[in-house]
């Protein structure tokens, strides 16, 4: 007597829906890692740029001298206002919207703390370059990912894993052994740089806030109300930091005395265009990661950069890597692998299934804390 052939689950055909489901999934995680890719090539490129404009950007008037264009609270002024145009270019003449989609009050009640958060941070990270030196203010900015996940349980009364928890001293540390040796201490310089660092984190949080679902803006919405108001802040900051210099010297050709010759003003305009591009879309990337991943993720990318940029300088310029350095690139890579191995719970029927847990539909998360993007097996 043969036995009859019972049917399992797994003799029966998927469904279009899981296919379609598993499809979904499959393309929100190589968007994922594009935005992601994109945001680390941007980053790279624009301390790039602004280190060109800080060595070449020259401008001489005879009978004067020359003068650096070494001004980064104007140059980031110029960034906002730049990113303004572009932003709203796209908004009103190739995506088509015909109004506005926040009132005056309510970009004053959303959107201005958002603005006085970055320029802020950009001011007192400025300023904190003054009194310590750039590895010291690394070193405090390296503490981003930790701050950052202590003010969305206080704040904002999330909750994360434990892998999360013990992730993040281990990223926070391995970027800080990086520039250990050259430590140098001074209270007013740390409390700068420590300050720059708790309004990035705060930032992160807002920019994630409003790019939720519930609030119905995307990334270039966000620059384009942003954007403007961050550059009026940072424009008075500029007056008291840096004075009228910058402007004067980009107005050279116009106030110096009719027949001295100027150059270096078309050079340095260019190189500014150039940047403002990058900024633009490094401020959208920015605001991309945060919608594809979370605020914590972000700061976590942060010091991920922060490493590639030390692999960066190390090839390009030939600079020598020390052994604190290095260990310190590799626990900091050490704490993002920790930090992504998730802890997974069993799929409710009840929830559309992403196969990699974390995603369902553009900024709606079905978790607390989503993983860095990484290759997963579908259930």
């Amino acid at each position: 007597m043969s036995s009859q052939h019972v049917p399992t689950q797994e003799d029966e055909p998927e469904s279009p829906g899981a296919k379609s489901e598993d499809a979904k999934s499959i393309r929100r995680r190589l968007e994922t890692a594009a935005v992601v890719i994109s945001w680390f090539v941007l980053n790279i490129s624009i301390a790039s740029s602004t280190k060109w404009i800080f060595v070449k950007g020259s401008i001489c008037i005879q009978g004067t001298g020359c003068m650096q264009y070494k001004f980064p609270v104007a140059i980031t002024v110029i960034h906002m206002i730049f990113s303004w145009i572009l932003c709203r270019f796209y908004l009103f003449h190739v995506r088509g919207d015909e109004k506005a989609g926040l009132t005056i009050k309510q970009q004053m009640q959303q959107i201005m703390p958002l603005s006085i958060c970055f320029a802020l941070s950009v001011a007192m990270g400025n300023l904190s370059l003054k009194y310590i030196y750039p590895s010291f203010n690394q070193m405090l900015g390296s503490m981003s990912p930790l701050i950052t996940v202590l003010l969305a349980v206080v704040f904002q009364q999330k909750r994360f894993s434990k892998k999360t928890w013990l992730s993040m001293p281990v990223i926070c540390m391995g970027l800080a052994m990086c520039s250990v040796k050259e430590l140098n201490f001074n209270a007013l310089g740390a409390f700068y740089a420590t300050g720059a660092t708790i309004l990035r984190a705060v930032k992160s949080l807002i920019q994630g806030r409003l790019l939720s679902p519930s609030h119905k803006l995307d990334s270039v919405s966000l620059l384009y109300y942003m954007a403007p108001i961050s550059a009026l802040w940072l424009f008075f900051l500029m007056l008291l930091m840096e004075g009228t210099e910058p402007m004067m010297l980009l107005l050279a050709p116009w106030s110096a005395e009719p027949g001295a010759p100027i150059t270096g003003v078309g050079t340095v305009m260019c190189l500014l265009i150039l940047s403002g591009l990058n900024a633009c879309l490094l401020n959208i990337a920015n605001f991309l990661v945060t919608s594809y991943t979370s605020p914590v993720t972000l700061q976590v990318l942060g010091n991920v950069k922060s490493c590639l940029s030390i692999g960066v300088s190390v090839a390009i310029f030939r600079n020598s890597l020390t052994f604190e350095q290095a260990v310190g690139v590799g626990t900091c890579l050490l704490g993002v692998w920790l930090y992504n191995q998730k802890e997974t719970k069993a799929p409710d029927a009840s929830v559309t299934r992403s196969s990699s847990g974390t995603w369902v539909e553009f900024g709606q998360r079905t978790d607390p804390e989503p993983a860095l993007p990484k290759k997963t097996k579908s259930g």
